[in-house]
């Protein structure tokens, strides 16, 4: 018997898929970032962004060179820079006032013993909010109407137990029994959900 080798080999469609979804993801990476000399990319943002947020002291520590080849920014970067500043530093860094101590008088009160009365019968009235819905009238017994899901999912059951019992004519005499009292009693269960 002869074998025949088969060379595992990605199929052209697959592999030309996976090349289109490396290229778009490059290319959307570096429209994002500003690469592409077309995008539409906001790099001024992007690069002056960690520059606006940094504390003066670490300005004044960089050497001159670097200060002088960076554009300045506008009073209205400084401002937003500010803002950020505020809005995003922590809390902590601000102090907190000192809670004051506040002292306060013991409040002194008077019991005064009255003479107690013999209870008086009381009347407590009661008000029940007016029900504006109607009864429903429950009949003494409803009449039970067949259920044809509940039929169909009982008779399908009881014919798949009772076709696990016996064997030959029995067997489908068995399933036929079984679907019969599965539909009876897949309509009771249906009919007491209600």
């Amino acid at each position: 018997m002869e074998q025949i080798n088969t060379a595992s080999r990605i199929h052209p469609l697959m592999a030309t898929a996976a090349l289109s979804v490396i290229a778009l993801s490059v290319a959307g990476t570096a429209a994002i970032t500003g690469l592409l000399p077309s995008s539409k990319a906001d790099t001024s943002a992007v690069a002056t962004a960690p520059q606006q947020l940094t504390a003066p002291q670490a300005l004044a520590a960089l050497p001159s060179q670097a200060l002088a080849a960076q554009p300045t920014p506008t009073a209205q970067q400084l401002a937003d820079a500010q803002m950020l500043v505020a809005k995003y530093s922590p809390q902590a860094a601000q102090p907190r006032p000192a809670p004051e101590e506040v002292y306060e008088k013991p409040v002194v009160k008077k019991v005064v013993h009255t003479p107690r009365r013999a209870p008086q019968q009381t009347r407590v009235a009661q008000h029940q909010a007016p029900n504006y819905r109607a009864q429903p009238a429950q009949p003494a017994q409803q009449a039970s109407q067949p259920n044809y899901v509940g039929i169909g999912a009982g008779a399908v059951i009881g014919g798949l137990l009772g076709n696990q019992i016996g064997g030959g004519r029995g067997k489908k005499l068995a399933t036929v029994a079984g679907a019969i009292g599965g539909g009876f009693l897949g309509n009771e269960i249906a009919n007491r959900a209600k």
